[in-house]
């Protein structure tokens, strides 16, 4: 009878949960990891000696956490893929668009390299957050004199999951009209433009120095941080679809409040030194590291050095919008 019943089975197109082995990488228990700079920044060069943009088009090195060796995922965090990328001067990327809603933070570069979204020229500084929205066009120029080099993070484990993403390559076409992206950058001022039926905020680039200015101003929360979220001017919420970022200053005096949730976060040290305790690993970063802070566990930060700041990027606002998201906090 076993023999007749799988035999049946396989006729019936229909499988025994029973006996599925197979892992999923969404039940591994996942630990949090730290790539240090001191490890990636030569990769970097090594990769720029390897290979140019004629045969690699965008030279990226993708952070992969090992929690997933032996599984079907990849990239460093759930629902997200991390990435580095670097550009040398005089090089360029062509245009394409994809459904992947993708975001830069730029690590290094001296201001020649300029990505442009949707025919809008923007310039990549060290400390800002630009957007690369789905379905936007985008190519990357560098008319600079060092190498540019940019964390580059996209939603990309979510949409393959949901079979979602497409790719069109260029030369660009079906621009949109021209968003007047600088027309949105005073705070507490929104232009009627009717142009905020997209699903993503109308500035491309939010500059390190608005942030520092932001994080100055306003008080130290009750655990000693400052935070500040990356929004959308027009909606209140996540600046795009798929990933939502902030900034945390945490404090040098005390841990931050524990949280729990079941979301997932990555974070770039953008400046300074500090500590996470991520449930019981302890986790000491720089400048320019990067770390994983998986779901499940109890996090909190402290600063080790007075000028620390950490970028900070998570699937959390998709969970909310599907009513999946989980929190708590401990004092």
């Amino acid at each position: 009878m076993p023999g007749d019943f799988r035999s049946a089975m396989e006729g019936a197109n229909v499988s025994a949960l029973w006996e599925r082995t197979d892992r999923d990488a969404a039940q591994v228990a996942e630990v949090p990891h730290l790539w240090p700079w001191a490890e990636l920044d030569p990769l970097l060069d090594a990769a720029v000696h390897e290979t140019d943009m004629d045969n690699a088009e965008r030279r990226v090195l993708v952070l992969e956490n090992p929690s997933y060796r032996g599984t079907q995922r990849i990239g460093a965090s759930l629902n997200m893929v991390v990435n580095l990328q670097v550009i040398m001067p005089g090089e360029f990327a062509r245009p394409h668009r994809h459904r992947l809603n993708a975001l830069r933070f730029i690590i290094e570069g001296d201001g020649g390299a300029v990505t442009t979204v949707d025919g809008i020229p923007v310039p990549m500084l060290p400390g800002d957050f630009l957007l690369t929205p789905g379905w936007c066009w985008h190519e990357h120029t560098h008319g600079g004199k060092g190498r540019a080099v940019w964390l580059d993070a996209l939603d990309a484990q979510l949409q393959r999951h949901l079979c979602t993403n497409e790719t069109e390559m260029g030369p660009s076409n079906d621009m949109p009209p021209p968003r007047a992206h600088n027309a949105y950058e005073g705070a507490g001022i929104t232009p009627l433009l009717g142009d905020d039926a997209k699903p993503h905020s109308p500035i491309f680039r939010y500059p390190l120095a608005d942030v520092r200015g932001a994080l100055g101003a306003m008080p130290e929360a009750a655990d000693g941080a400052r935070r500040i979220r990356y929004t959308n001017p027009l909606t209140g919420g996540a600046a795009m679809a798929g990933i939502d970022c902030y900034m945390l200053a945490p404090g040098q005096a005390r841990d931050t409040r524990p949280y729990r949730t079941n979301a997932n976060m990555v974070c770039l040290v953008v400046e300074g030194e500090g500590v996470s305790q991520v449930g019981e690993h302890a986790l000491s970063w720089g400048k320019n590291d990067i770390f994983s802070l998986p779901r499940g566990h109890w996090i909190s930060h402290r600063a080790s050095s007075a000028d620390a700041l950490v970028f900070q990027l998570t699937d959390r606002e998709v969970l909310a919008s599907l009513h999946y998201l989980r929190e708590e906090f401990r004092d």
